[in-house]
């Protein structure tokens, strides 16, 4: 049962891969949820959207059943009321715009959005413990067996890898995160950690590479560019390593072996751009994106404020993507988040978008120079990057793994942000009126 003991000493159990595994009711568990949480985004798929809405369901029974009590501090309801303001609005601009009877189906992926309130209050239950360690172990993990599927897939199949997302972008986007997240282990002292942070840089690449999607492909720069930043002597001392230069010829043995698919997708990118730079239109690839980003700017100034409403996104491009001719395809988003979500609510909505991807980057920044501020302040900063950078050509959020992904993501780096009594807000009983 999830109690919290209301006094002594907690009570330990064995240590894995460095991680202390606590033997009592909730610590135990939010331990184990964020090392799963960090392993399973890229071999798990919606294995993780359902874990958060687990932990949201069962933190409101828990809330109401006393087992612990509700406490967030400024930082905590910062992000809370800017995740809340985001849905509130998408909801808001969804009712000025037609086809209000879609509006439901349109929009019940932002409960997980209002699960701040009752999932930070729990994590923030496990006092003195360093719940980001087991997920940035847990990161390392996953990523690492993300390669490892994804060459099975393609070995097998002869396809580009999609891993548990059953999705080749979103699996290869929850692998570039895992990846950054993954390497910051550098940091630790122990050599086993240092392995980790190399087997998930490497592993990162590995099924990035296998995924075949090249907008995220790109992004490999800057998260590599923000570890080295983090801990450039460390990476320095560790890359010379044997078993660092083991890891990476395993690598490249692996990519070597699915050289007829890397090799495939770049002659076709070089296909498509050759058919861009002849002014042949297409319906795929980069000459598609183009396309829907066309369409989608001209759509945006058709209703510049508030947008078309959520429950409209695609249907508004229609008028634009029939003007070439050439057929319409049925895609959910137009591959580019901001693009997304400027068309379901204008520029009000793309203002709370912008401050839902802003926000765990600024309560690390502003947060206490506690021993995690480094390491909480990097993941902040890997999250952010990863989502922008992808977002410009793929989807960002209205996806339940890329949803349940940032939003844990950013909770924990709100709950490891130390408590000030005197800004600390306690309710015993009642969640806020959010």
């Amino acid at each position: 049962m999830d109690t919290v003991p209301d006094c002594g000493p907690k009570i330990f159990g064995p240590k894995i891969l460095g991680m202390t595994l606590p033997r009592n009711g909730i610590d135990r568990n939010n331990v184990i949820a964020a090392f799963l949480m960090g392993a399973l985004p890229a071999v798990g798929g919606s294995v993780i959207s359902f874990m958060l809405y687990s932990f949201f369901v069962w933190g409101l029974m828990s809330l109401a059943l006393k087992r612990f009590e509700f406490q967030m501090t400024r930082s905590d309801r910062a992000l809370a009321w800017t995740f809340t303001a985001f849905a509130a609005l998408i909801v808001l601009t969804a009712l000025i715009g037609p086809n209000r009877s879609e509006i439901p189906h349109s929009i019940v992926w932002l409960l997980a959005f209002l699960s701040p309130w009752v999932v930070i209050p729990r994590l923030r239950a496990s006092r003195g413990i360093d719940l980001l360690q087991p997920y940035i172990i847990g990161a390392a993990i996953g990523v690492t067996a993300a390669a490892l599927l994804a060459f099975v897939q393609s070995s097998i199949s002869g396809i580009r890898a999609e891993g548990g997302a059953g999705n080749a972008a979103v699996f290869s986007m929850m692998s570039l995160c895992l990846m950054g997240i993954g390497g910051l282990n550098i940091a630790s002292p122990s050599k086993t950690r240092e392995v980790l942070a190399i087997s998930a840089v490497v592993g990162g690449i590995v099924a990035l590479s296998i995924s075949l999607t090249r907008g995220v492909g790109l992004m490999i720069f800057p998260i590599l560019a923000l570890l080295v930043i983090f801990a450039p002597a460390r990476w320095r001392f560790v890359v010379m390593r044997p078993l660092s230069g083991l890891v990476v010829a395993v690598a490249a043995i692996a990519l070597y072996n699915v050289q007829r698919l890397l090799d495939g997708r770049w002659n076709e990118t070089l296909r498509e751009l050759h058919r861009l730079l002849t002014g042949v239109q297409t319906t795929r690839g980069i000459g598609e994106r183009l396309r829907l980003w066309r369409a989608g700017w001209d759509a945006f100034f058709d209703s510049p404020v508030w947008g078309h409403g959520i429950q409209n996104r695609m249907t508004s491009l229609i008028p634009e993507l029939s003007k070439d001719g050439l057929p319409i395809r049925g895609f959910t988003h137009a591959h580019n988040g901001f693009l997304s979500f400027a068309l379901d609510g204008g520029i009000i909505t793309l203002a709370a978008l912008a401050a839902v991807l802003c926000v765990p980057v600024f309560i690390a920044w502003r947060a206490p120079r506690d021993p995690s501020y480094r390491t909480r302040l990097f993941l902040a900063l890997i999250l952010f990057t990863a989502y922008v950078g992808c977002g410009m050509t793929q989807i960002m959020f209205k996806h339940d793994i890329m949803d349940a992904f940032f939003i844990f993501c950013a909770l924990l780096i709100a709950a490891s942000i130390p408590a000030n009594p005197g800004l600390a807000h306690r309710m015993d009983s009642n969640p806020p009126s959010a």
